[in-house]
């Protein structure tokens, strides 16, 4: 059976996962940007269909469609599934189309936008040639569900990183105790709440606030906050975004609103518990029950988590542990490849 992916862009999480995973099982790829915010330019040798005309994007599709037996999407509000959702309605062949989304159940409060969502998503959702890859197993399987997927078209493709960049053998916490923060500095991460709560709460101890990450908000939160216990280490990549996963003692992400959260996966498999909002898609396969860290409801508890863990020595070695023994012997490429390849059995059962 014949299978391509479009992949939205050369993130380092995407390109580590087409050679670790997709490369290996013999399943062609392409990207749709040929840049990244998340990551320096790739240098794939792929296809970036945003170097190619319209007209020439147009063709690919169509012979990605003809010439593969399903075809997986990131995503489902992008010209390759749309285009592909429409050849396949009008085919006397259909073929399989997975859209693979990290996106958690959300409802507009609009309600001219929850009835364009729902009208759209359940169009698409109840088709029988159109699978669920769903990046958590919580509410991202529940997107699927509620705008009308049966239950046997929805996987689990676990979000993931390479975690063997990662691995930090024989974990020493730093002195002084240093919280670390990874991501942009925007106005949904939350940032400087978790600045104010930081402040309130080690003003006077031996504790230091890592950020990590560039944004619209960095010079207004660097000029109000940056002091010799917040620092602001900007933007970092490679080996100077991993030297501060290994030279941390706990991660903190404060967002209002997180479909995942990768940075989740690079911060256990680093060795360091995780504190994280309830708005954090990651939570619920990595945290919840895992013992790997904590789940704030708001702000206040969130304060109250960082000082659990910084009062605790053993608690802290306990949850950094667990962290580690959870993304080395559970959410990894392996447990990705078993995923997928059942999928793909299960659609050479329907063909």
């Amino acid at each position: 059976m014949r299978v391509f992916c479009y992949f939205i862009e050369p993130a380092s999480y995407a390109l580590d996962l087409a050679n670790k995973v997709y490369n290996k099982n013999n399943i062609d790829h392409a990207y749709l940007y040929s840049y990244s915010l998340a990551e320096s330019p790739s240098t794939s040798s792929k296809i970036f269909l945003d170097k190619l005309s319209w007209i020439s994007r147009i063709i690919f599709v169509i012979k990605t469609f003809r010439n593969n037996d399903l075809i997986i999407v990131n995503g489902y509000n992008n010209y390759p599934f749309i285009l592909t959702f429409i050849l396949n309605v009008f085919s006397f062949k259909e073929k399989y189309i997975a859209t693979e989304s990290d996106t958690q159940l959300n409802i507009p409060k609009n309600p001219l936008k929850r009835l364009m969502k729902w009208v759209y998503l359940s169009i698409i959702f109840r088709n029988k040639y159109v699978l669920g890859f769903a990046g958590g197993s919580k509410s991202h399987k529940e997107l699927f569900r509620y705008y009308g997927m049966i239950e046997d078209r929805i996987f689990l493709m676990p979000m993931m990183v390479d975690n063997e960049k990662f691995y930090c053998d024989n974990k020493v916490f730093p002195k002084p105790f240093t919280f670390l923060y990874v991501g942009r500095v925007i106005k949904h991460k939350n940032v400087e709440a978790l600045i104010h709560q930081f402040n309130t709460n080690f003003n006077d101890k031996d504790v230091v606030l890592r950020i990590v990450g560039s944004g619209i908000e960095s010079d207004y939160l660097k000029t109000k906050y940056e002091s010799n216990k917040v620092n602001f280490a900007g933007k970092l990549f490679d080996k100077n975004l991993i030297n501060e996963f290994h030279n941390a003692s706990c991660f903190v992400l404060p967002s209002l609103f997180e479909p995942w959260g990768l940075v989740v996966n690079e911060a256990l498999s680093s060795g360091l518990p995780v504190i994280a909002t309830k708005n954090v898609g990651a939570i619920f396969d990595l945290i919840e029950n895992k013992d790997t860290g904590f789940i704030a409801v708001d702000m206040t508890a969130f304060g109250k988590s960082m000082i659990s863990l910084f009062s605790d020595e053993k608690l802290l070695k306990r949850y950094s542990e667990n962290a580690v023994f959870l993304m080395k012997d559970h959410w990894n490429y392996d447990l990705y490849t078993k995923n997928l390849l059942f999928a793909i059995q299960k659609v050479k059962q329907w063909i």
